[in-house]
């Protein structure tokens, strides 16, 4: 009774899985260049107009990029907003079994199911591994807290000699 179900559910994973996969296994090459090319550019300006000035209109680089990013997703969420209302209005006329169209595994209702699915295997099995590396997991929590610290020296108080 549950069989197909559960089927369902692990062919989900498997495709969320996978097509995470593969967006970040293309994803890493070109962070690693742009890193590279950051560094290249920070070093030809620094070279070029001082340390102070290079490293300031790299920053900039970065925020116009971050700024270009922002409108182009910005404009792609607007246009599937749009197909999206498109889409339900279509589907109000004809029954999706008839138009053919497969849905995302990242919809809302889809990725519900799958992380209730999965949940009862990945929680214990979290738990038991948390358990077994207290030791690193401590550490990691210090480490954190010590690093989200600010960095402002402690003032010391040194007595007055009378």
């Amino acid at each position: 009774m549950f069989s197909s179900l559960f089927k369902r559910a692990e062919a989900s994973m498997d495709s969320a899985i996978g097509d995470l996969g593969n967006r970040v296994v293309i994803t890493i090459p070109f962070l690693i260049a742009l890193g590279f090319g950051a560094a290249s550019l920070a070093a030809f300006l620094n070279r070029l107009y001082g340390p102070e000035l290079g490293n300031l209109l790299v920053a900039v680089a970065f925020c116009l990029l971050g700024g270009i990013v922002a409108l182009v997703v910005r404009i792609r969420r607007r246009v599937s907003a749009a197909s999206s209302a498109t889409a339900e209005r279509l589907a109000e006329e004809q029954p999706a079994a008839e138009t053919g169209e497969t849905t995302s595994i990242f919809d809302d209702d889809a990725l519900m199911a799958v992380l209730s699915a999965a949940a009862p295997i990945i929680v214990p099995a979290a738990l038991r591994t948390g358990l077994k590396n207290w030791p690193v997991l401590l550490l990691l929590a210090a480490t954190i807290y010590l690093f989200s610290r600010s960095n402002q020296p402690v003032e010391t108080t040194v007595p007055a000699a009378s």
